[in-house]
């Protein structure tokens, strides 16, 4: 569909002599049926300023003489029906074939161009002519029936999969071999003796014939890493990318010019899922990014300078499993489905301020400039990488195994689990194959979350605002306000009541304000300050609880006003000319606020911004909420 809607959106009365036969190809392979393809030539008429009915002619033309068309598509039914291996379907309704090559299997989607090329081979082997289009898709629509309606149905992977309590690796190989770990170890299999089933997709690269005995080491000092933790993370990393089921965390590579990000991207995806193009520029859209993750199993973008709202909110989707659905191309109720849950990978010097929600879903690493007596070519780099990769590849499939073997054994003896549970159980179960502690994982992703944190509170106003209006506030004092009235309160706190000019990123309305601030629940707690939003049961108002409590000892707050202040200012972006009125310092606990109605629009917020909150509704939301 794809391919049909970029050959329409080129189409001109200039160009259409070029496109017609392209166009008309495209057609055949996207099995439009009769109504799909008039609503097609209409298109192209309009556009190649022609009457319908030449347009309907050209496509009769193409499509060739009935009677040939009929024989030829019953003897390619019954070759096909003689030769494949089986016909069957995947959950959402996808026609596949399994078909026999050169002693082994492959599978193939029944509307894909290798299942079309490959039972064209067989009929000109047969009568030595060429498959009428017409004939493909009669022949495509038969068996895609006997796929939907008489065939099994199985899942679809790319790359990785689960089953049984084992994980199944594609190497992706002419072969189609597989690697089957198990908690007992590994071994290489056909892909006919797996019970998964894997798609290729057309730019993966094999990986190869893992080797037993190795150790990730040499793998490692290719990498530009300099601290312990940096290693931890990226070993933690790995070994989540082979778990067949997510949560995934989206490992950031971050540092100046120089540092060797992008290298070290290109190498973490090349052991685990090689690609032609293995890092891509910024998605586009949302519909960019699914296209991606159904194409390859490790996601990489490469020197991003920023992470916009949407790619933000999208990634956070992609890591811990969400889809994208829309309209079927020239159809009225038929719903397309991307879905996908990825191990994902970015790069760039500075990403500023990252959304909570993507940080309680990331791991980031500073990679610093490699020195120029430290570098080393780039192709012997690679040379030392395809020297090393089998047996970095098996010490990995070492580590999957034991993970296996560990994971019951690990999440009964954990206390706590971070955001990322599943992850956090996997990476501590393999962490003995890896050469980590116990724990260490898991606490040095704390640390890197603590990390994330500060950065927003330094970033945010709001939250800078929150801890100014705190500062003085004893240990255990609370006070409670609508919407209207902690805007005024943080507006009066840093002297901005009557400004004309606000800081950046500052709430205009007690709205905004609301919508804002369950994004900084998490950073303020760590800074000690609890934020919780609750309806009041009477009146249905929408109520801020401020409580003081004590500061987490990762966080790094500012702990005076002037502090605070000064950071709200630079942060913030404020304009140089300087508040209408002088700041002032937080004000002093005098009770609880009284509780009132409220403002009008506090109430409106309460009903319409938070229908999920509720009266003595904890602060914390379900994960599928925030998403």
């Amino acid at each position: 569909m794809d391919e049909l809607r970029e050959i329409l959106n080129e189409l001109s009365p200039e160009n259409w002599t070029e496109h017609k036969v392209a166009l008309f190809e495209a057609m055949v392979l996207a099995g439009l049926d009769p109504v799909e393809a008039e609503a097609v030539l209409k298109e192209v008429a309009r556009k190649v300023k022609v009457t319908l009915e030449a347009m309907r002619q050209a496509w009769r033309d193409f499509l060739g003489p009935t009677k040939r068309e009929e024989a030829a598509a019953r003897t390619i039914v019954d070759l096909v029906l003689e030769e494949v291996v089986e016909l069957w379907h995947t959950p959402v309704g996808e026609a596949w074939a399994t078909v026999p090559r050169d002693g082994h299997v492959e599978h193939y989607p029944v509307r894909g161009r290798e299942f079309r090329a490959w039972f064209a081979g067989l009929y000109y082997a047969k009568e030595r002519k060429p498959l009428y289009a017409q004939a493909v898709q009669d022949v495509l629509a038969v068996l895609e029936a006997k796929a939907l309606y008489e065939g099994q149905e199985h899942e679809v992977h790319t790359r990785l999969a689960g089953c049984g309590g084992k994980v199944y690796l594609d190497l992706s190989r002419p072969d189609w071999s597989v690697v089957e770990i198990s908690p007992d170890g590994w071994h290489v299999i056909p892909a006919h003796e797996a019970p998964v089933r894997f798609r290729r997709r057309r730019y993966q690269k094999p990986l190869p014939l893992p080797k037993p005995g190795g150790s990730l080491s040499p793998f490692l000092d290719l990498l530009p890493l300099q601290e312990r933790r940096d290693v931890v993370l990226v070993l933690g990393w790995l070994v989540g990318a082979l778990s067949p089921r997510g949560p995934y965390p989206i490992l950031i590579l971050s540092g100046e010019k120089g540092a060797g990000k992008s290298t070290t991207a290109r190498l973490l995806k090349a052991l685990v899922d090689p690609q032609e193009a293995p890092l891509r520029a910024e998605p586009r859209n949302i519909e960019d990014l699914m296209v991606a993750a159904k194409g390859s199993w490790v996601v990489s973008y490469d020197n991003l300078s920023k992470v916009p709202e949407w790619l933000s909110d999208a990634l956070c989707r992609l890591s811990t499993g969400g889809g994208l659905s829309k309209r079927e191309l020239y159809t009225n109720d038929e719903e397309f489905v991307l879905e996908a849950q990825r191990p994902v990978i970015l790069t760039g010097i500075a990403f500023g301020a990252i959304r909570d929600d993507l940080a309680d879903r990331s791991m980031l690493v500073h990679l610093t400039r490699v020195e120029e007596g430290e570098r080393r070519p780039e192709r012997e780099l690679w040379e030392t990488f395809e020297r090393i990769y089998p047996e970095a590849l098996g010490a990995l499939l070492d580590a999957v195994s034991m993970a296996l073997r560990r994971r019951e054994e690990v999440r009964t003896a954990m206390p706590s689990l971070p955001r990322l549970a599943d992850w956090a159980i996997w990476v501590e179960a393999a962490a003995p194959a890896l050469g980590l502690k116990a724990g260490e994982a898991v606490e040095v992703f704390y640390e890197v979350q603590a990390e994330f944190d500060q950065d927003l509170l330094d970033a945010d106003p709001v939250a800078r605002a929150i801890l100014l209006l705190t500062v003085d506030w004893p240990e255990g004092y609370q006070a409670t306000y609508t919407a209207s009235e902690l805007l005024a309160a943080l507006e009066r706190a840093v002297g901005i009541e009557e400004a004309r000019i606000k800081p950046s990123g500052w709430p205009r309305t007690p709205a905004g304000l609301g919508r804002h601030l369950p994004r900084l629940q998490s950073a303020l707690r760590g800074a000690g300050i609890r934020l919780q939003g609750e309806r009041d049961r009477h009146t249905k108002n929408l109520r801020w609880r401020l409580e003081k409590g004590r500061k987490a000892t990762t966080a790094t707050t500012a702990t005076t006003a002037d502090d605070v202040l000064d950071e709200i200012f630079l942060c913030g972006g404020l304009s140089s000319q300087p508040p209408q009125t002088t700041a002032t310092t937080a004000e002093s606990p005098q009770g609880e606020l009284p509780s009132g109605t409220g403002f009008a629009v506090d109430a409106v917020v309460a009903v319409d911004v938070y229908p999920l909150l509720s009266s003595g509704r904890g602060e914390e939301m379900e994960e599928g909420e925030l998403l």
